[in-house]
């Protein structure tokens, strides 16, 4: 992780660490992802939590640019990013918020939150934007039970007002 920003953060990932049996390491600089990425090399699949920040916060963009920008560009991993929205944010929020990052990285999208709306529009609507395919989506708070796969079926019936 390297969101060191939020109060608890570490502390709230190294629970979830542990209930998934995995190992965490905390990235303070830049500079310590390399030194990261060597220690966890015997892993198949490697996650980086970033802190959740406002895209209207330059300085706070910034610092993530800088963390993206310091993954190895020889590295032996492929490396995916995903935006995490949540369903419930306005459509105009969500627009400016994707065209924000994406001046960033490309990404793939994670929708949260599915679980307290019954109006799934903005999936359709960001996925029509192209700024990045929607991979996964969480309906609740049990990990890592509530985060699937998006269903695309399920999400055009309930487009379509089917259950």
């Amino acid at each position: 992780t390297s969101d060191t920003y939020r109060l608890a953060a570490v502390e709230q990932l190294r629970i979830y660490a542990n209930i998934l049996e995995l190992p965490l390491q905390v990235i303070y600089e830049p500079e310590d992802l390399n030194r990261n990425l060597r220690m966890l090399s015997e892993y198949d699949i490697i996650l980086i939590d970033t802190a959740g920040r406002s895209h209207k916060n330059e300085e706070h963009c910034n610092e993530l640019r800088d963390l993206l920008c310091s993954l190895p560009e020889d590295c032996e991993y492929q490396s995916e990013v995903f935006l995490v929205l949540s369903i419930t944010t306005k459509y105009s929020d969500l627009v400016n918020i994707c065209s924000k990052f994406k001046d960033l990285c490309q990404y793939n999208v994670i929708f949260t939150k599915l679980d307290e709306t019954t109006k799934v529009g903005n999936i359709l609507n960001i996925a029509m934007l192209g700024e990045g395919s929607i991979s996964y989506e969480t309906s609740g708070q049990n990990v890592p039970d509530d985060i699937a796969v998006i269903d695309v079926q399920k999400v055009a019936k309930q487009l379509l007002g089917g259950v």
